[in-house]
């Protein structure tokens, strides 16, 4: 994340340059396999159809998670702005979730074309028909951003585009957590070496994820709230 950038021009002068030499990409990969095996940076393997029974161990196979070596630059305003944003979001989706009307009228229409939105649509009339008062709700959302900076505007600012608002797909928080330690670790093993053409990183541009914490704690919260005693 850049301090100095305020223009598309600064913002695309200074982030770094990644090299696409894949042959320099090697020891970058023997320390991300290594590393990710043993801080659980890991993903169940594919189940492999038709496998013979001398293969089917790898069925409970564990393999590392595709994640990059280094991260990608955002404009330090343009981070702040969207952590400062998030409760503002996080009520308007709350609510949207409240407001029948305006759920019926999207929602129902996705019935033949989303069989996911379908099932979901289906649960929520049929949990509303019961009638049931709860105590609290908690939500646990996602809000993904692209940064927008068009070469062809140059003396515009950079901004951060929301592309993505999740309500369910929040299951990544176990290791999104743990990638800006991974590329904590990289930086202090290598320095990047070889990996970028131009420009740097440094410690104080990787900010701590804490959504794994952040959500253990936000459920703790509703289990209390909706009067959990055990």
């Amino acid at each position: 994340m850049s301090k100095l950038a305020k223009t598309v021009s600064e913002f695309l002068a200074f982030r770094p340059q990644y090299s696409r030499d894949i042959s320099k990409l090697q020891p970058y990969i023997n320390a991300a396999v290594d590393w990710e095996a043993s801080h659980g940076l890991l993903l169940r393997a594919p189940k492999l159809e038709g496998a013979d029974k001398e293969a089917e161990w790898l069925n409970s196979a564990l393999v590392p998670a595709p994640v990059a070596f280094a991260p990608s630059p955002i404009p330090r305003s343009e981070f702040e702005k969207v952590v400062a944003l998030q409760p503002a979001l996080n009520l308007l989706f709350d609510r949207i979730s409240r407001d029948h009307e305006f759920l019926s009228t999207t929602l129902q229409s996705l019935g033949k074309s989303d069989e996911f939105t379908s099932k979901v649509f289906d649960m929520y009339t049929k949990q509303r028909a019961l009638g049931v008062e709860k105590p609290a709700v908690i939500g646990i959302h996602r809000s993904d951003y692209l940064i927008h900076a068009p070469e062809g505007e140059p003396e515009s600012t950079p901004q951060a585009k929301q592309v993505e608002f999740n309500t369910i797909a929040a299951s990544f928080a176990s290791l999104s957590s743990i990638v800006g330690d991974f590329h904590r670790f990289l930086l202090d093993k290598t320095g990047y070496a070889g990996l970028l053409d131009s420009g740097s990183i440094s410690k104080d541009q990787l900010p701590a994820n804490e959504s794994l914490t952040s959500i253990g704690d936000g459920i703790a919260a509703g289990f209390d709230l909706y009067g959990g005693k055990e």
